[in-house]
C-alpha cells in the first residue's frame, strides 16, 4: 500500500477546501443563537472537521494491492448505503434507532440499488460512488425542505409537479441549518474514503457488459421481490395514508419512497363494468335518503318533492327525470366559485387570542347563507386536488396516494361541473392570478370544459402581498371587472383560485397592512403570525366583494371554500391540540383536514349550517342550490352524502358523525366500495363509459 500526494490531488483539495471555506463563512449564523446570546462551538468544531478529513483524504492518493483495492471497493459498496440511510433519516427528522431491522436494511437496499444502477451503466466505480451519494443527501435534503414547507414528506409523485414547486420555489425561505451542514459533512467524508479505491475504468469489453448485465438483472429481479405482496404481508410493510408523517417514521424515507411508488396506480376494481355502474347509482337513487339540501333543514327553490330521481342512459331519457328548480321562484343564478389559497380556521384546533380579530366578516355572515365545516384530502399543498374534488365530485380516497390529479389523470377532455352548466346555457371561464403553467391549469381547464382562463397577466396593475402573491382584494377586483363586462342575458359560471395565503409564511410584510400577533405563549410562531395577518386581510376583502354583489341585481351565487390548511409551525399545532402530532388520534388528524365553506346568495334562500361535508359533494350542493338540472352522477353523489356525509384521502365519516380509517369493514363498506365502481367509470372509463350518466341531455323534447 502506498501513500502519495499528487499535483492533481492537491488541486482538488485546494478547490474543495475553497468551497467548504466558503460554506462556513456564509452559514456562521446557523450556530448563533441570538435569543440566547449564545454561539455552538461544539457544533461548529465537528463541522469543520468532519470537512478538513474529507479534505486531507482526497490529497492523498493511495495505491492498494488489486485484491485489496478490490476489497475496499465492495467495503464502500456496502459501507456507503448505510451511511447514507443514517443521513436521509437524519435530515428527515426520524430517529434511526426506532427504525426496525427489516426497514432499515430495506431502506439501505434501496440506496444500495441507486449505487449498483450507476455503476451499472458508467462501468466507473468513483462516478457512481459521487453521483450515488449525492442523489441520496438530495433525497433526505428535498424531503427535509418539503415537511418543513408542506408539513408532509416528500413522494416520487411530486417529480411530476416539479414545475409548480418551481414557480412558487422563490417564495420560501431555503436556507442552510446545521442539520444540511453537519449530514452535508458527514456525506462528503464519506465520499472522500470510499474513492480512495484506485478502481481503473477500462474500456468495454465482453466482461464488463457481462459484468452489467449481471448486475442489471440483480437489480430488476431483487426489485422485483421486494415489490410483492408476499414480502409486504410477510413484513407487515404499509403505508398509512391517513398520516403520511407517521408512516415515514415508522418504515424509513426510502422504503416509503419506494412503496408509494408502488401505489401510484390506479387499479380497477374486481367489480367493474357498466352494468354495475349502473346499478350502484340506481340502488342509491332508489334510497329513502333525502338529497343534500334536505338533510335537516328546509333550503328554498330546491326540489322538496321527496321523491327519488331515477338515472335513465341518455338514449332513453326523459324529461324532468332530473333534479331542477320547479318551484321557479328565482331564474338560474349566476354562479362564482372561489377557492381561497390556504384559507382556514386555526381556532378550530384549539383556543388562543389575538390583538386583532382575523375572520369577524366571515363569522358574521348568516342571512341568505349556508355554511360549514368542509373536508379536504390535502393539507399544507396539493391544491390542483382539491381543484379536481369540486369540479368533478371525485374523490382523492380512491386514487393512490401522493398523485396530482391534474399533472397524473386529466390527459383529454372530462365532464366537470363547467360542462354541465355550459351545457345549460352558462358561459364557464375560470382565472388564477398566477402563473398559466401552474398545476398545468393552461392545459387542464380546457380538458374540464372552461372557455376562457385568465391569469396575472390579464390583471392591471395588480397589487402584490408579501412581494409575491396578488392580494385577495386585487383578485376580487378583478372577478367583479369579469362580471361588469359580460352581456346581461349571460349567465356566468367563474371558478376563481386565489393566490394571496400561500406559504410559505416567512417573507417580508410587504403590502401587509395590519400585524395580527398572538397573545401569551403563542406570541413566538412567527409564521402562524404571519397567517392569520393574511387572514385577516382576506376577510377584510371578502366584504368588500359581499358588499359589492348585495348591490347587483342579477341573482348571483357565490361558493367559497378554502384548498386546505396552511403549514406553520408543527409546535403550535401541537400546542393547539395538546399533545404530539405522532399521538393525534383520527378525529385529531382530521382537525388538520378541515377548512371552513359557504354559499351565499344575494336573493333569499334559507339559511342552513353543515357540520360536515367532503369537497367532492360542494358543487353537487351549490348546482342544487342554483336549483339547474343535475346529470343522474350528481342526483347519486346527493343521496350518498345521506349514508357518507364526509369522505376524503384519510377516511370517512357516517352519518352519526364518527370518522372511519378506510381499512375498516362495516355496513358502510358496499357504499364506498359503489362510490369506487363509479368514480372508475368516470375517470378510466373513458369512451365506455356508461352513457348519459355525467351529463344532462339537452336535446331531450316531450
Amino acid at each position: 500500500m502506498q501513500f502519495q500526494v499528487t499535483k492533481k490531488r492537491i488541486i482538488i483539495t485546494l478547490l474543495l477546501s475553497v468551497v467548504a471555506l466558503l460554506t462556513m463563512g456564509f452559514s456562521l449564523d446557523v450556530f448563533a443563537d441570538s435569543e440566547a446570546n449564545s454561539f455552538d462551538e461544539a457544533g461548529m468544531g465537528l463541522v469543520v472537521l468532519l470537512l478538513i478529513l474529507g479534505c486531507y483524504v482526497q490529497s492523498v492518493e493511495v495505491r492498494m494491492h488489486p485484491v485489496l483495492n478490490a476489497v475496499w471497493m465492495c467495503i464502500s459498496f456496502v459501507a456507503l448505503p448505510i451511511v447514507m440511510v443514517h443521513v436521509i433519516e437524519y435530515l428527515s427528522g426520524h430517529e434511526i434507532a426506532l427504525l426496525p431491522s427489516v426497514q432499515f436494511a430495506l431502506n439501505v437496499f434501496w440506496c444500495q440499488l441507486v449505487y449498483a444502477l450507476l455503476f451499472a451503466l458508467s462501468n466507473h466505480y468513483r462516478l457512481s460512488i459521487i453521483i450515488g451519494s449525492i442523489v441520496c443527501f438530495l433525497v433526505g435534503g428535498v424531503n427535509h425542505f418539503v415537511q418543513l414547507f408542506r408539513g408532509s414528506p416528500f413522494q416520487l409523485s411530486d417529480i411530476l409537479a416539479a414545475g409548480t414547486a418551481a414557480d412558487v420555489a422563490g417564495n420560501y425561505i431555503i436556507a442552510i441549518n446545521y442539520e444540511l451542514l453537519l449530514a452535508g459533512s458527514i456525506t462528503f467524508l464519506a465520499i472522500s474514503l470510499a474513492i480512495v479505491a484506485d478502481f481503473q475504468r477500462k474500456r468495454r469489453d465482453w466482461k464488463s457488459i457481462a459484468a452489467s448485465v449481471v448486475l442489471l438483472v440483480y437489480i430488476v429481479s431483487s426489485s422485483l421481490y421486494f415489490y410483492s405482496d408476499k414480502v409486504w404481508s410477510k413484513y407487515n410493510l404499509k403505508v398509512d395514508d391517513w398520516n403520511l408523517m407517521l408512516s415515514y417514521t415508522n418504515n424509513g424515507t426510502m422504503l416509503s419512497m419506494a412503496m408509494g411508488a408502488k401505489s401510484m396506480k390506479a387499479e380497477k376494481p374486481e367489480q367493474y363494468s357498466k352494468e354495475a355502474v349502473q346499478q350502484t347509482v340506481q340502488a342509491v337513487l332508489d334510497t329513502d335518503s333525502a338529497n343534500i339540501s334536505q338533510l335537516g333543514m328546509d333550503v328554498k327553490f330546491l326540489n322538496t318533492s321527496g321523491t327519488a330521481a331515477r338515472y335513465v342512459p341518455k338514449q332513453n331519457k326523459k324529461p324532468g327525470t332530473a333534479i331542477s328548480n320547479p318551484a321557479g321562484s328565482v331564474e338560474r343564478p349566476n354562479i362564482i366559485a372561489i377557492m381561497n389559497e390556504s384559507y382556514a380556521d386555526l381556532h378550530s384546533l384549539g383556543d388562543f387570542s389575538t390583538v386583532f380579530p382575523v375572520m369577524n366578516y366571515y363569522k358574521s355572515l348568516n342571512k341568505n347563507t349556508i355554511k360549514g365545516n368542509l373536508s379536504v384530502s390535502v393539507l399544507g399543498g396539493g391544491t390542483c386536488n382539491t381543484e379536481f374534488e369540486f369540479l368533478t365530485g371525485l374523490n382523492m380516497a380512491f386514487l393512490p396516494s401522493g398523485v396530482m390529479t391534474y399533472s397524473h389523470y386529466i390527459k383529454d377532455d372530462l365532464d366537470s361541473m363547467a360542462t354541465v352548466l355550459q351545457e345549460q346555457g352558462y358561459t364557464p371561464i375560470a382565472f388564477h392570478p398566477g402563473k398559466a403553467s401552474s398545476w398545468d391549469r393552461d392545459k387542464i381547464y380546457p380538458n374540464l370544459g372552461f372557455e376562457t382562463f385568465y391569469t396575472v397577466e390579464d390583471m392591471d396593475n395588480p397589487v402584490y402581498m408579501r412581494g409575491a402573491y396578488v392580494s385577495d382584494a386585487s383578485d376580487y377586483d378583478f372577478v367583479m371587472k369579469l362580471f361588469e363586462e359580460k352581456d346581461p342575458d349571460e349567465k356566468l359560471f367563474l371558478f376563481n383560485v386565489t393566490i394571496q395565503n400561500h406559504g410559505g409564511y416567512m417573507l417580508d410584510t410587504v403590502g401587509m397592512k395590519e400585524w395580527v400577533a398572538m397573545r401569551g405563549d403563542y406570541r413566538k410562531y412567527n409564521q402562524a403570525e404571519q397567517y392569520l395577518s393574511l387572514m385577516r386581510a382576506s376577510d377584510l376583502a371578502l366584504k368588500e366583494l359581499i358588499t359589492y354583489f348585495e348591490q347587483v341585481d342579477e341573482p348571483t351565487m357565490i361558493v367559497f371554500f378554502g384548498d386546505h390548511q396552511p403549514n406553520v409551525e408543527t409546535e403550535f399545532i401541537e400546542d393547539l391540540v395538546g399533545k404530539p402530532w405522532t399521538s393525534f388520534d383520527m378525529d385529531e388528524v382530521q382537525s388538520r383536514y378541515t377548512v371552513p365553506f359557504f354559499i351565499w346568495c344575494n336573493y333569499d334562500i334559507e339559511e342552513a349550517y353543515y357540520d360536515s361535508i367532503s369537497v367532492n359533494y360542494l358543487s353537487t350542493l351549490a348546482m342544487e342550490v342554483a336549483g339547474v338540472e343535475m346529470p343522474a352522477y350528481n342526483q347519486y353523489l346527493s343521496k350518498l352524502y345521506g349514508t357518507l356525509p364526509a369522505v376524503n384521502s384519510l377516511g370517512y365519516k357516517d352519518a352519526e358523525g364518527l370518522w372511519h380509517y378506510f381499512r375498516e369493514e362495516n355496513d358502510l363498506t358496499p357504499y364506498l366500495n359503489g362510490y369506487e365502481l363509479v368514480q372508475y367509470d368516470y375517470l378510466f372509463g373513458k369512451k365506455n363509459r356508461v352513457d348519459g350518466l355525467y351529463c344532462v341531455d339537452t336535446t331531450a323534447s316531450e
